[in-house]
């Protein structure tokens, strides 16, 4: 936040700007736009946009821009692209606005370290776009490239609805068991089935089998699968006993306990 602070305050002092957001787009370009011959540059305030023709500032701004930018690269910040802004700038007003989302976002907030609050916050921005039927490729990519495998795991989880589904009853289930079992989900389940009561064996198999594939074909060779219950371990370990041999796999139980199970189906 300090780096952000420090990168608009500069350019705010640069141009004698006034912007509450902490997001600016800004357009440099060269010999573009006789508007800006003046004093090279103008503010469109309703969208936050700066359009800057560099060449036509004077020596002292240009020497000054030059050396923001440096310095903001230098400094480990980066400079997106406008796609990238635009995206940025609905997640800052998604977050602004008391998204419909902050009931999850709230409760995991004092259970899980800080990195994964934020990888499931844009996660559940990109499910939203993504219920919109928007093209969410790219903001998966920057998820995955600012929180690594592990975000993009809690971004899978997120778009199947475990964060709700699962680990809320978990940690309602048993809170002493929460934080380890969350990490074993967080760093491992890029593919799981929460087998819950409402499922019959024929929901059950043909979830696994389309995990199984999706696994196969990114190159995985596990899937895990959950279930909450006395009523659901038996349901796991049935099912796994009557499907074994049909679905080519071997299971490793990785915890059990009072109630809880996961096991990791081997491919």
């Amino acid at each position: 936040l300090s780096n952000e602070m420090s990168w608009l305050d500069k350019l705010k002092a640069l141009f004698n700007i006034e912007v509450n957001s902490p997001l600016i787009n800004i357009n440099v370009t060269r010999n573009s736009d006789n508007s800006l011959r003046g004093k090279g540059y103008s503010i469109d305030e309703e969208k936050q946009r700066l359009y800057v023709n560099y060449d036509g500032l004077p020596e002292e701004k240009k020497k000054k821009l030059a050396e923001i930018f440096r310095d903001r690269v230098e400094s480990g910040g980066e400079v997106f692209e406008d796609k990238t802004y635009i995206l940025l700038k609905d997640l800052y007003d998604y977050q602004k606005n008391k998204c419909e989302d902050k009931k999850v976002l709230d409760f995991f907030a004092p259970l899980i370290p800080k990195d994964d609050y934020e990888a499931l916050e844009a996660s559940l921005y990109l499910r939203k776009k993504f219920s919109e039927r928007l093209d969410v490729r790219k903001l998966k990519e920057d998820i995955r490239r600012r929180f690594g495998d592990r975000g993009n795991n809690i971004s899978n989880l997120c778009t199947a609805g475990y964060f709700e589904k699962f680990l809320i009853q978990l940690y309602n289930y048993s809170r002493e068991d929460f934080k380890e079992i969350y990490e074993v989900i967080v760093s491992k389940s890029a593919m799981a089935v929460f087998v819950s009561s409402q499922m019959s064996d024929y929901e059950i198999t043909q979830d696994l089998r389309r995990k199984i594939d999706l696994s196969k074909k990114y190159g995985l060779d596990f899937v895990h699968i959950h279930g909450i219950g006395e009523r659901n371990i038996l349901t796991v370990r049935r099912w796994i006993e009557e499907n074994k041999g049909s679905l080519d796999f071997l299971n490793k139980e990785i915890f059990e306990k009072e109630g809880i199970i996961i096991v990791e189906l081997l491919l």
